[in-house]
C-alpha cells in the first residue's frame, strides 16, 4: 500500500508543472571541502534552482518561499488531511499527525521572525545589493507560481513534501546570531 501511495505520489508530482518549486537537492556551488586528511569533509551547501547566491538576496528568498508555504496552509489543511487519513502512520492517531503540521506551521511563524532579523542585519551593514526587501522577498514566494490553479490534491502533495534548505537556517544564524550568545 504504502509502494503504491508513493508511486501516485509521484505521478501527481510529474503532472503538475504548473507550480515553481525550487529544488533544494539540487547544487548550484560548491561549498570549499575540509583539506586535512583525519577530518571528514564537509557536504557541500546546495542552493536551490533560482534562490539567489548572495546572502541578502538568498535570505530573502528563504523568508518569501516560507511565507508561501505558511500562506497555503488553511488551503491545502483539507487535502493534507484526506491523504494522512487514507495513508495513516502506524500506530498514530489522525489527531496527533494533525498536530505535527499545527507545530510545523507555527515553527515556520518563527523562523519568519528569524530570517527578518537576518534581513534587518544584512540592511543595517548595507549588504542588500540594492534590492529591496519587498522584491527580493518576491523572488522566493515565485516558487509557488501557479498554486491558486493547481488541482487541490496535488497542491497537497506538492505542499506536504516542501522543505526548506537546511542553508537557509545555516545562512539566518550566521548573519543574525542570538543576541546573548
Amino acid at each position: 500500500m504504502a509502494l503504491a501511495a508513493f508511486a501516485s505520489a509521484l505521478a501527481l508530482l510529474a503532472a503538475a508543472p504548473a507550480i515553481q518549486l525550487a529544488q533544494a537537492d539540487a547544487p548550484k556551488a560548491d561549498a570549499p571541502q575540509a583539506t586535512t586528511p583525519s577530518a571528514p569533509a564537509p557536504a557541500p551547501e546546495t542552493l536551490p534552482a533560482g534562490a539567489p547566491e548572495d546572502d541578502y538576496g538568498f535570505m530573502a528568498w528563504c523568508y518569501g518561499a516560507l511565507l508561501g508555504h505558511i500562506d497555503l496552509y488553511e488551503t491545502v489543511l483539507p487535502q493534507v488531511k484526506r491523504i494522512e487519513t487514507a495513508f495513516p502512520a502506524p500506530g498514530e492517531s489522525i489527531d496527533k499527525v494533525m498536530a505535527g503540521y499545527a507545530v510545523q506551521h507555527d515553527h515556520g511563524k518563527l523562523l519568519l521572525v528569524r530570517y527578518a532579523h537576518a534581513l534587518d542585519a544584512e540592511e543595517a551593514r548595507g549588504q542588500t545589493g540594492g534590492v529591496s526587501r519587498e522584491d527580493a522577498i518576491a523572488r522566493g514566494r515565485e516558487i509557488w507560481t501557479g498554486s491558486d490553479k493547481a488541482d487541490s490534491r496535488t497542491l497537497a502533495q506538492l505542499w506536504m513534501s516542501w522543505g526548506l534548505p537546511g542553508r537557509c537556517d545555516t545562512t539566518a544564524r550566521r548573519l543574525a546570531p542570538k543576541r546573548g550568545h
